[in-house]
């Protein structure tokens, strides 16, 4: 018989038995075929065809997405769940390696013999009872218990794996610890007004339980979630995959406030310990702190760290804090302007609290990305005075470097933000914030695969926060997993269904794939659910030039501009419906007034730039080398968000005969085509980029070849700027590309009809 070792498991490899400590499971077949073909070849790069066709028998039988879920079944058996994996690691592009040197064979009488002394020893110990519960996700105890299987069975540990550059910075947060969800509290007073007093005592104990190194601690936009939830703690356990629970009730009379305080243990929901606490109001803060190093002294035998901010220096304060973080939950327009009203009032009672300032700032940040599109002008000094104020104030303070974090990436300074992200989350490795913007940075910098995991891990710490989800989906499409970004959208929408961002980004991904009137469904309902955003609005305006209708569009962006002042939205629609109709001359105008306006969104500069190629290209090379001067560095390195303004500059040199100096961009280009004939790419990624290629090399035989392949596929994104494009132009008489443009038309009309007939009709089943 052949044994191995793993992650303190000893599996037959004949039977498929696994024996983890006093726990027996028993492996699939077809995960113990796959365990046995990985160990046979470990340290060699598997591709997906490789292991389908040794496990699966041939490469019709299973599927890419059959690998990943194999995969992820098997590193549940033998505990390599946590993230990044180090037994069984995904190799980018390339498929699967099992590490030999995480795994040991083992003389199978000696290492059973040893792992039944080490699990008897481990259960003889004195310990608390939330130690001897069996069965549950995580063990609680993984230091004791994991020295004596090191001293006993020969079984080794291995550090995790850190940032490179940056020692002491982890990549991602591992499952540190037991998962601790706290549920909102039950409000007891008489009259029931006392809400926001016990979500205000539940949101710091939560805070501080996020300091701990030794937790995993749900945020509480997600354990919120579950209020006035008739689901059980066992349900409510596992949809946050936490062990253990905290509930609780509040009763607040006069200056005396009473808590009752019950840690659950999620698998056999029973009390691991109650509480009943009476204080007078001063002591208020002092409690949070009491009941939240209670939880943490019963689940890991230590006490918190000191917390990182300032008490409020008033209970008003504190409602008012508490009052502005709820509204943010709910990620509209409406709740940011809330928001900034509460964190704006409790300024100006404390003017110095960090917390306030802090949640000011995020406030109005996500005011902003629901709102319209702002200048320069607009964004100056904005909220930089409340961070300087806040520095000044908690330098050392893991919300703070985080803001510091996000100033930076606002700022253009990519490299800054992700250093200060990583420092944020050594403080505090539970904040799902910072993990969710170190994930969007690196996405933004077209880092696709690194930005997967500190996204799956915010999901992890706030599985009911939209916004991650969403994230999560961009970085698994940009990399070809459009199944899983689907997923994610659609998970997030039965879970979330008032959430309005979850809609939105399935519309972007919908018409990506041709469905554009399905996508067309789900951005009205995504304005519905937000009805005084511009912004929600605008998608809707835009998403009517994607099905074709541009009277629909018009009339759309004359009723946005009568009710909100959006010059620069509103301009933006002008220019696309100038562009749709033709109108070429009048879409150079609005473009020229938007970018006078001071808009630094490089998106609309490029189509500036477009508009002058068409027939002043000297013009267009002034206006690159000014805002896109990276794109004339040799070799230039050029991200997916960047092929436009690239393919225009190639363009535009080689009509102006700088052949040479256009050779470079083009190798660049070509390999982000390369990179994403595999891969879908982010949402900039239009699809007929080869085809640019090829008119670009004077190949319009290739060229029809691509556009021809794109529309057999349904591509229909962004289908009407395709004759805008200056490339195209040697084309436009040809009977070919008029037949093949009809087509798109074709299809577009029909994608139109489905919309019409079904508009009113409940969404697709989301389940699917």
């Amino acid at each position: 018989m052949r044994y191995i070792a793993i992650n303190n498991r000893l599996i037959d490899l004949e039977s498929g038995r696994i024996q983890h400590r006093e726990v027996e499971k028993q492996l699939p077949p077809r995960l113990l075929g796959l365990l046995r073909f990985l160990v046979d070849n470990s340290d060699r790069v598997l591709t997906r065809d490789e292991m389908i066709e040794a496990v699966w028998g041939h490469l019709e039988a299973a599927s890419d997405d059959s690998v990943n879920v194999a995969v992820s079944s098997l590193r549940q058996f033998i505990g390599d769940h946590r993230r990044p994996p180090r037994v069984l690691r995904a190799v980018p592009r390339r498929g699967y390696l099992f590490d030999r040197r995480r795994v040991e064979m083992v003389d199978p009488e000696a290492a059973s013999e040893r792992l039944s002394q080490a699990c008897e020893r481990a259960g003889s110990a004195e310990q608390p009872a939330v130690d001897r519960m069996a069965g549950g996700k995580r063990r609680w105890r993984p230091l004791l218990l994991g020295l004596a299987l090191v001293a006993t069975a020969g079984f080794w540990w291995v550090a995790g794996e850190r940032f490179t550059g940056s020692p002491g910075i982890a990549e991602t947060a591992e499952a540190a610890g037991p998962g601790v969800a706290v549920l909102p509290f039950t409000d007891m007073t008489a009259v029931g007004d006392q809400g926001h007093f016990a979500d205000g005592l539940v949101d710091r104990i939560i805070h501080m339980l996020t300091l701990s190194p030794e937790l995993e601690v749900v945020a509480r936009t997600s354990s919120f979630a579950f209020r006035d939830s008739k689901a059980g703690i066992g349900e409510i356990a596992e949809r946050l995959d936490v062990d253990v629970v905290l509930e609780g009730s509040v009763q607040h009379s006069g200056d005396t406030v009473r808590v009752l305080a019950q840690l659950i243990d999620a698998r056999t929901e029973k009390h691991i310990w109650s509480r009943t606490y009476d204080r007078p109001m001063g002591r208020l803060f002092a409690l949070q702190d009491e009941i939240a190093n209670e939880v943490a002294r019963t689940m890991t035998d230590s006490l918190l760290p000191e917390r990182d901010t300032p008490h409020p220096d008033s209970q008003r304060v504190w409602e008012l804090i508490t009052r502005g973080r709820l509204a943010m939950d709910d990620f509209t327009l409406a709740s940011a302007t809330a928001a900034v009203e509460h964190f704006e009032a409790a300024l100006e009672l404390q003017p110095d609290n960090v917390e306030a300032l802090i949640g000011l700032i995020d406030a109005i940040g996500m005011q902003r990305s629901q709102g319209p599109m702002r200048t320069r002008e607009d964004e100056h000094d904005m909220t930089e005075p409340f961070l300087e104020r806040a520095r000044r104030l908690a330098p050392d303070s893991a919300m703070v470097i985080r803001a510091t974090g996000d100033w930076h990436f606002r700022n253009g300074r990519p490299e800054e933000a992700i250093a200060a992200y990583r420092v944020a989350l050594e403080r505090n490795p539970n904040d799902a914030t910072a993990w969710r913007h170190l994930g969007r940075t690196l996405f933004r910098q077209s880092q696709f695969e690194a930005a997967i995991e500190p996204l799956k891990t915010a999901v992890r710490l706030d599985p009911f926060f939209e916004i991650g989800a969403v994230w999560l989906a961009d970085a698994y499409w940009a990399v070809g997993r459009a199944e899983e970004a689907l997923f994610r959208l659609r998970k997030s929408i039965r879970e979330r269904p008032e959430f309005p961002l979850s809609y939105s980004r399935m519309t972007t991904y919908l018409t990506q794939v041709g469905d554009s009137g399905e996508a067309m469904r789900y951005i009205l309902r995504q304005r519905e659910l937000d009805p005084d955003s511009g912004s929600r609005w605008f998608r809707v305006c835009e998403t009517w030039l994607q099905l074709g209708d541009v009277d629909a569009a018009d009339r759309c962006s004359q009723e946005l501009a009568a009710e909100h002042e959006l010059p620069l939205l509103g301009r933006y629609l002008r220019q696309a419906i100038h562009r749709v109709r033709g109108e070429w001359q009048a879409q150079r105008a609005v473009l020229e007034e938007v970018v006078a306006l001071g808009n630094p969104d490089p998106l609309t500069r490029t189509l500036l730039v477009e508009s002058l190629a068409r027939d002043d290209c000297p013009a267009a090379i002034e206006l690159l080398e000014e805002h896109f001067s990276h794109l004339f560095d040799g070799p230039p390195v050029i991200k997916p968000f960047e092929f436009m303004p690239a393919k225009l500059a190639a363009y535009c040199l080689k009509q102006t005969g700088q052949t040479a100096r256009s050779e470079p961009l083009m190798a660049a280009m070509w390999e982000i085509v390369e990179r994403t004939r595999l891969d879908r790419g982010p949402w900039l990624i239009v699809g007929n980029e080869e085809a640019s290629l090829h008119m670009l090399e004077g190949n319009e035989a290739a060229a029809l070849d691509a556009l021809e392949a794109l529309v057999d596929r349904d591509w229909r994104y962004y289908w009407w700027a395709l004759e805008g494009q200056p490339e195209y132009a040697p084309l436009l008489d040809d009977p070919r590309f008029q037949a093949l443009y009809e087509r798109l038309r074709a299809g577009v009309r029909e994608q139109r009809e489905y919309f019409e007939a079904n508009r009113d009709k409940p969404l697709v089943a989301l389940d699917t």
